[in-house]
């Protein structure tokens, strides 16, 4: 004969014994990252396009010379902490599985508010001659996403309006009979 109840299940040994069982971490490694990142970020990229820099000649006479600033980047802030720019990436834009949300919506916050501020850092330096105007246009290209924007007109002869084609349209049936729509 045999026994249909069902088996017990017998504790870990470990759980039996009064051992605490680690809960299980999620797989990867550690974030490195710090709630003051986000005023950090936000330091970093206020900077001043320009510097000023004092100069005494030989007879003592003072000048002030203006000089381009340091153009903040993503890469070089990221380098200063110690992670890639990938990884600000990922801080700023990954979300919870369970609920949807921002896992740092400070931090991403703060990453959007970088981008606008190096925005107005490439802007007002280029009108103050602090950065080269072919740089300032292939940064505004490839680092702050601007676009070339280029429209075309078509017209017909003389600038008259381009002359349509009729168009007809025939419908056959499977015995071979025809409609037509439009000439």
């Amino acid at each position: 004969m045999t026994d249909t109840a069902t088996p017990k299940k017998r504790k870990p040994k470990a759980e039996a014994q009064g051992v605490v069982v680690p809960v299980k971490r999620p797989v990867g490694r550690p974030t490195v990252y710090q709630p003051e990142f986000v005023d950090m970020l936000i330091e970093f990229f206020s900077q001043s396009p320009t510097r000023e820099v004092k100069n005494r000649d030989s007879k003592g006479n003072e000048t002030t010379q203006t000089l381009p600033g340091v153009f903040p980047t993503l890469a070089r802030f990221a380098t200063n902490i110690g992670v890639t720019k990938e990884t600000l990436h990922d801080w700023a834009t990954s979300r919870n599985i369970e609920t949807g949300e921002l896992r740092h919506p400070e931090f991403s916050s703060a990453y959007k508010k970088a981008k606008d501020l190096q925005e107005a850092n490439l802007v007002e330096g280029t009108i103050a001659g602090a950065y080269n105007s072919t740089f300032a246009i292939f940064t505004a290209k490839n680092v702050l996403g601007w676009r070339d924007k280029t429209e075309h007109e078509m017209t017909g002869k003389d600038g008259a309006p381009l002359a349509m084609p009729a168009v007809q349209i025939s419908f056959v049936t499977p015995n071979g009979n025809s409609d037509s729509i439009g000439e």
